[in-house]
């Protein structure tokens, strides 16, 4: 399946506690000392947490019988090891060393901790914990992906946070290089519909800048999905902000300018060089590459498409260029896709790409 996950032609290439969502910060220092983080506290106050109408509690797979301690998400528990958690996390590792109240209830003698985090989100983080299947080269759900970022930036587990930070940035590099090498589908992460403007929501979620102007570009080859959204699996709809899609639409229209002016610049001068050797041909040859590049209207896809690949589109009019027309025309298409790529953040009112930084920096 093409990075541009929806229907049409494919592209060429493709801190603080969080109490309701993870972007949401706290910043109250009335349960206990505000030295420790807002985590801590939160983790802290939700030590067997009573409820008025407890749910059915439900056992998860991941229950080892030697088990230290008992994580509660909703309704679902977890009975892990405080070990394996304290040694991958600093905001666990602080709030084990509390001691645990002889009057709060425990499950099979451990304590509980209560988690204000999604189910879904919790097990992967264990899953990446206990079965280091996280760490493979092995594609992986963008679910787990998106669990790896927010728990580990919620919880300072590093590894978690660069192993998912290297997924995204190797499906969307920040230089024409690795752009260049990229296959047609995902390699890291698993495709599922809707995926890549999900992929583009977490990136603003959790402060990932870098993958923005590559994830952008691919959002702007399906103009309708961009507008509208994109159906996921269970019918639900993956979609993009306000502020992107203004932003995409007007990077589009600004690709299209730069296509003229860097990309295709050459097309008007093929057979006005002194050295053509066909210069009658070569000017026809011209005339009909504006066709098929500007009629009916430029197609975004062809913006990073190399001189081979841009061949193939118009065979019948390269084929018709002297060898020196040829060469002065890859050369300086090559050198527009170039400076497209070195322009291509400011195209969608992003800054520069050595500005493009990741967690705040």
């Amino acid at each position: 399946m093409s990075r541009t996950d929806t229907g049409g032609s494919p592209a060429l290439k493709r801190r603080r506690v969080v109490i309701e969502e993870d972007d949401e910060r706290v910043d109250d220092d009335r349960y206990g000392d505000p030295s420790r983080s807002a985590t801590d506290r939160e983790l802290a106050r939700n030590v067997s947490a009573p409820t008025t109408e407890p749910a059915p509690v439900i056992r998860s797979d991941l229950w080892f019988e030697d088990g230290s301690v008992v994580l509660q998400v909703q309704d679902v528990q977890f009975k892990v090891h405080r070990t394996i958690l304290a040694r991958h996390s600093p905001i666990f590792l602080d709030v084990f060393a509390m001691p645990h109240p002889q009057d709060e209830p425990t499950v099979e003698g451990c304590p509980v901790l209560h988690l204000q985090d999604s189910v879904q989100d919790v097990r992967h983080m264990l899953l990446a914990f206990y079965d280091k299947g996280h760490s493979t080269r092995d594609p992986l759900a963008f679910d787990a992906v998106a669990a790896m970022i927010r728990m580990g930036r919620k919880y300072d587990i590093d590894y978690l946070r660069h192993e998912a930070l290297l997924r995204l940035t190797t499906e969307f590099p920040t230089t024409l290089s690795e752009w260049d090498k990229l296959p047609h589908d995902y390699t890291q992460i698993h495709h599922q519909s809707g995926i890549l403007f999900d992929i583009v929501n977490l990136a603003h979620d959790n402060d990932i800048k870098s993958v923005l102007p590559a994830a952008y570009y691919l959002c702007i080859q399906e103009f309708e999905d961009l507008l509208t959204g994109t159906a996921r699996d269970d019918e639900s709809v993956a979609q993009v902000s306000y502020d992107v899609k203004r932003e995409c639409i007007l990077g589009r229209e600004r690709l299209f300018r730069a296509q003229t002016e860097h990309l295709f610049g050459w097309v008007d001068n093929v057979g006005c060089s002194d050295k053509c050797t066909q210069p009658a041909r070569c000017r026809a040859a011209g005339s009909s590459l504006i066709k098929a590049l500007y009629v009916p209207m430029p197609e975004p896809a062809r913006t990073l498409e190399r001189w081979v690949e841009f061949k193939q589109f118009v065979p019948m009019q390269t084929m018709a260029l002297c060898q020196v027309c040829s060469k002065d025309a890859e050369r300086a298409h090559e050198e527009g896709r170039q400076q497209i790529w070195n322009n291509l953040p400011s195209y969608f009112g992003l800054p520069g790409w050595s500005s493009l930084k990741n967690f705040d920096g």
